[in-house]
């Protein structure tokens, strides 16, 4: 599985990488891309770098129940928080006014 996880980080990797290089360039020479289509780059490039992120701590912890576990879960937290802020803010509240 770790070379699975190797190959798929290294292609995401470099795909980000060319996402991003597009994305200043198209700021610097306005290549006329419409702005729906920007909108969603800007969207998948926010959201790649935790693919990219995660794929490299899934390389990491492959063959390593607990860690991996412990990392799946702060993996599924990142994630669920990045798409549904509501929620966590939702949370926050709830912790917020346990604490005080």
């Amino acid at each position: 599985m770790k070379k699975v996880y190797n190959v798929l980080g290294q292609l995401l990797g470099f795909l980000t990488i060319v996402l991003y290089a597009f994305l200043f360039a198209n700021t610097v020479f306005n290549f006329g891309v419409d702005t729906t289509i920007l909108g969603i780059l800007e969207t998948v490039k926010t959201y790649a770098i935790f693919a990219v992120c995660g794929l490299a701590g899934l390389e990491l912890v492959s063959g390593k129940k607990l860690i991996a576990l412990i990392y799946f879960i702060l993996l599924a937290f990142v994630v669920v928080f990045s798409f549904f802020p509501d929620v966590r803010d939702q949370i926050i509240n709830v912790v917020t006014t346990m604490i005080l």
